[in-house]
Order: C-alpha cells, then structure tokens, then sequence
C-alpha cells in the first residue's frame, strides 16, 4: 500500500510540472502591420509569443495590442491618430450656431443735433443723469450664421431693449391734447424732490451684424468684431418716480411721449474671448419730429453671453 501511494504522488508531481510547462508563454518584440490606402492606413501593433505545449513543441502566436488610424492631408504630412481626428471634429461649430438668453448691459444717454449730451435750450430741464442712466438689452435668442469658414459670420436674433433715462430735475413729463391730434411734449416742475425720476423706453430689437474674426485660433480663442444695424419698436414707456413725503412714495405713469414707433441705428461689437464690448447709437431723434427734444440714443457696455 505504501508503494502505490508514493508512485501515485510522483505520478501527480508530474504532470503538474507537464502542465506548469505547457502554460509557459516567452514575449518576443514588437512589430506592425500597416494596411495603407490612398488617404488612410492603418497600423497594428502587434506582439509575438511563444507558447511551449504539453508536448514541449513552440507555437509562435502574434498578439495584437492596439491600432491606430491615420490619415495624410494635401501636403502629405501625417495628421494625428483617431482620438485627435474626434476632438479636430468637435472643434467645427455647425452652419447655424444658436444663443439663448444672452445680456447686454451698459449706460445710456442722449445726444443733441449738435453732438453733445445736452438736450436742446426750450428742453433744458429734461438734462440726464449719464452714471445713473441703464440700458439693458435681453437678447431672448440669437444665432449666427456661418458665411466663410467660420471667420465671417451672420449674426441676427431678438431680444428686448430698456433704457431708462434718469432726470437731473424734479419734472414731470406730460402731452396735453387740446383738441388736436398731437400736441408737443411738455415738461412741468415738480414740488416734491424725487429720489429717482426717469424715462423709462421698452423696444422689441432685431440686430443684424456681421461678424469677423480678426486672429481665429480655436471656438474660444479669437478676436473678433461686428456690426451692422439694430431695428427697433416700441413697446412700451412710461415715467416713474419715487420720492419721500410722509413716507416712501411712488408714481408710474405710462404714455408714448411722443416717442417714435420704430427706430434704426447702429450697433458694433468687438470682443476677445468671453469679454465683448458693444456700442449702439440711433442716428433719428427719438422723438417725433417738433413733438419732443432733438435727442439721439447712445449706449455703451459689455455684452454677457456671445454666440
């Protein structure tokens, strides 16, 4: 009994080595194979092993341990491999790039016949505020429109404009109609002393500008500058006062003070990456002809939001 448990020990002792010897695997060095088109190839990187079998013959198995595929451009340069090709791809903005909800924000003032930010002598009292006088512009949606190989862009969209034009003076603006269509914006004074006293204008805007990038290097990286023409309607006016007697009081009074309809003007961007400057500026008086003052809207800000 004690002989056939030890030739069965040796019995067992060797094949374990016969199996040890048959899952012994020797890497060899590395090689490629290249299947090459015209404009594409592509390379397998492959190993070489040697698998030594129960019978202790060698088998030579190449292993492949990656790939990659590249691509040769007109000057037969090589290019990059497929994960650089995917993200050159995403670089590429589509024919028509859209913006929701984007905001300018700046000052605004008013500009006489003479160009100077003083309101005519019969209008004297209407004199405003230039540090405390806002234009903010939501631009609900805007798209851009690729032209040329995305460095010349057509850029139009809509949006709301509110300026509010803040008084110097304690007046109050009013159109008395006296039997006749229209009568001229008149300015009365005050006796209460306002904290704020303001003109407040709402117009529906379209912009249509044309944009160039001057040093294009990357979606994010580029200078740049637009113009073009801002189209406006009115929406919406009123003045709105605050004040202080016997505790804090309000008034809002709304009327189109002889303000125009529909204006067009001029609008220019010029920006570097994420921080754009615009200027707009409304050639027409803002009031109807022999109605109002002679004034002219200029604003000027930064503009939160690009497309």
């Amino acid at each position: 009994m004690k002989i056939n448990i030890n030739v069965t020990l040796t019995f067992l002792m060797v094949c374990a080595a016969v199996t040890s010897f048959a899952q012994t695997d020797s890497a060899q060095a590395t090689h490629e194979t290249i299947i090459e088109g015209d404009k594409v190839k592509v390379i397998f990187k492959e190993k070489q092993v040697v698998k030594i079998n129960a019978v202790g013959k060698d088998t030579v198995v190449n292993r492949i341990e990656s790939f990659s595929i590249v691509t040769k451009d007109q000057d037969e340069r090589e290019v990059v491999d497929k994960p650089d090709l995917e993200d050159n791809a995403a670089e590429h903005s589509d024919f028509i790039d859209t913006k929701w909800n984007s905001f300018q924000l700046g000052y605004t003032n008013a500009l006489n016949n003479g160009g100077k930010l003083e309101p005519d002598a019969n209008y004297a009292d209407m004199a405003i505020d230039a540090g405390k006088s806002i234009n903010v512009n939501w631009q609900i949606v805007t798209q851009a429109m690729n032209i040329y190989k995305e460095n010349v862009r057509l850029v139009y969209g809509i949006g709301i404009d509110i300026s509010n034009y803040r008084f110097n003076e304690n007046i109050d603006l009013d159109v008395p109609m006296l039997g006749a269509p229209t009568s001229p914006l008149e300015t009365n004074p005050s006796n209460n002393n306002y904290k704020r006293n303001k003109l407040v204008t709402q117009y529906l805007t379209m912009p249509l500008l044309l944009n160039l990038k001057l040093s294009p290097k990357n979606n994010d990286d580029y200078v740049y500058i637009s113009g073009g023409a801002n189209f406006g309607y009115l929406i919406g006016s009123h003045q709105k006062q605050v004040w202080k007697d016997n505790g804090k009081k309000k008034n809002k009074k709304e009327d189109d003070f002889n303000l125009e309809q529909f204006r067009l003007g001029y609008e220019v961007q010029f920006g570097y990456k994420d921080i754009v400057l615009f200027g707009k500026y409304f050639p027409k008086s803002m009031f109807k002809e022999n109605l109002g003052p002679d004034l002219r809207t200029v604003s000027v800000g930064i503009l939160i939001g690009k497309v």
